[in-house]
């Protein structure tokens, strides 16, 4: 029961984000849409806030559960932009609220599993210290989420499927080059 109730908060307060702002939902909102009692509420959650963490933690979770080898980054780009492209209102309400950073932080911890194990496998058979590996996966994670930033900010108009494949594109005909040119 517990697992079905706390499901059952987290996509309570995905559907009123189709609906409002981040900043305009409240507990009683979520607690009234979803048939349960504050303290229910108050037993998962701290806040508001501890539940967008939750639900952003869950979609992490998901992806990385999901975790397959992937012979493209674009495959890679594509869970990463999952999450976004399902709840684009949604995210939209995030991102344009006072809790901005969190979704940042969630984009950038995703981001930089993601093309860590990329990277991971891409270099089995080169010669590049984890140093230089962490430095070309932070310079493509700080670029991935700046477009991924842009790309919210205008209202996510451009096609998310030819988003994604002109920066993976990108991504996979100079990561080689980045790697080997760190290699010394």
């Amino acid at each position: 029961m517990s697992l079905f109730t706390k499901k059952a908060i987290r996509e309570t307060f995905l559907n009123l984000l189709l609906k409002n702002s981040f900043d305009k939902i409240t507990v009683k909102d979520i607690v009234e849409e979803c048939g349960i009692n504050r303290n229910t509420f108050y037993y998962y959650y701290k806040d508001i806030y501890d539940l967008m963490e939750d639900v952003l933690l869950t979609e992490t979770k998901k992806v990385l559960e999901e975790q397959q080898t992937s012979d493209t980054c674009y495959e890679e780009f594509l869970r990463i932009a999952a999450f976004i492209t399902s709840y684009k209102t949604s995210i939209s309400h995030i991102f344009y609220s006072k809790s901005r950073d969190v979704f940042v932080s969630y984009l950038y911890d995703i981001s930089e599993i993601i093309l860590q194990n990329y990277i991971d496998r891409l270099t089995v058979n080169m010669n590049v210290s984890e140093q230089n590996k962490k430095f070309v996966c932070d310079f493509y994670r700080f670029s991935l989420v700046g477009m991924l930033i842009n790309w919210i900010k205008n209202g996510m108009e451009e096609d998310s499927i030819l988003f994604l494949k002109k920066m993976s594109d990108i991504f996979e005909n100079t990561v080689e080059i980045a790697l080997k040119s760190n290699m010394k």
